[in-house]
């Protein structure tokens, strides 16, 4: 790949936690990285969905992990002990896969869909088109897409939720942001979610805002480029190949060849 991210100044808005690899795939590149984090993922306390998941997690054919905050949010109440041997386990993106990999072990059987990672893919599993009167549990985040669980349903199989964490803003003043970027904008912001799309605005200032708008956007999604386009966004956007790091590095760098 190459090295074409010198002087680029870019916004990285992942969840503080799960910045660093990205950051640094980044810099190597030449790229400077301003570190401003939009989401902060928030355990779930335990309650009736997760106690019941817990004495019934062995009766699940499928269990499915929308990304990897479900995977850590959901071994909270998970003792690896009582996994069934006969359960099969299916992941949106491969940072999810490995997440879980490192929870139970080797996973022999692990449901994986293709790039871009997202539910569609995985829908798209051979395992997955035959599920009538199979239960499937899919853990997640509050407010979560349905799509996954929708389709599963269709196809007959008797789906649960289980919500493990939760999304928030993070607590910031919003002189922040133009202390952070008092010398150098960012030349394009990376945002990975719709509330992600929505707390920025609401962690800026109005003169910020309105020069994020005009600041291209590389976002995770086809989907997420209706909500960019509803916030007032009216500069380019660019749609990476998957969510992952390597994905919007990838990305990144053909954007920037392009230039």
């Amino acid at each position: 790949m190459p090295a074409s991210l010198q002087g680029q100044v870019i916004l990285n808005t992942r969840p503080a936690h799960q910045q660093a690899e990205l950051s640094h795939l980044l810099e190597r590149q030449g790229a400077r990285v301003i570190s401003f984090p939009l989401i902060e993922i928030v355990p779930v306390e335990a309650g009736d969905m997760q106690r019941r998941m817990v004495r019934e997690i062995e009766s699940y054919d499928f269990l499915l992990f929308v990304s990897r905050n479900a995977v850590d949010g959901a071994f909270r109440f998970i003792d690896t002990a009582q996994l069934s041997t006969d359960t099969s386990f299916g992941v949106i993106g491969t940072a999810t896969r490995l997440a879980l990999a490192e929870r139970i072990g080797a996973l022999n059987s692990c449901l994986l869909g293709s790039e871009p990672y997202n539910s569609e893919s995985l829908l798209d599993a051979d395992e997955l088109q035959r599920v009538e009167g199979k239960r499937i549990l899919i853990f997640r985040g509050q407010e979560g897409r349905n799509l996954l669980g929708d389709e599963l349903a269709v196809r007959g199989a008797l789906v649960d939720y289980c919500e493990v964490y939760r999304r928030a803003r993070p607590q910031r003043d919003v002189t922040d942001f133009n202390r952070m970027t008092a010398d150098a904008f960012p030349g394009l912001a990376i945002l990975t979610s719709n509330a992600g799309m929505q707390n920025l605005f609401e962690l800026v200032d109005s003169q910020a805002a309105t020069a994020l708008r005009r600041t291209p956007w590389l976002l995770i999604s086809e989907r997420m480029r209706e909500s960019a386009s509803k916030l007032g966004h009216n500069a380019p956007i660019i749609i990476a190949r998957s969510a992952s790091d390597k994905g919007i590095l990838q990305t990144i760098c053909e954007w920037a060849d392009q230039r």
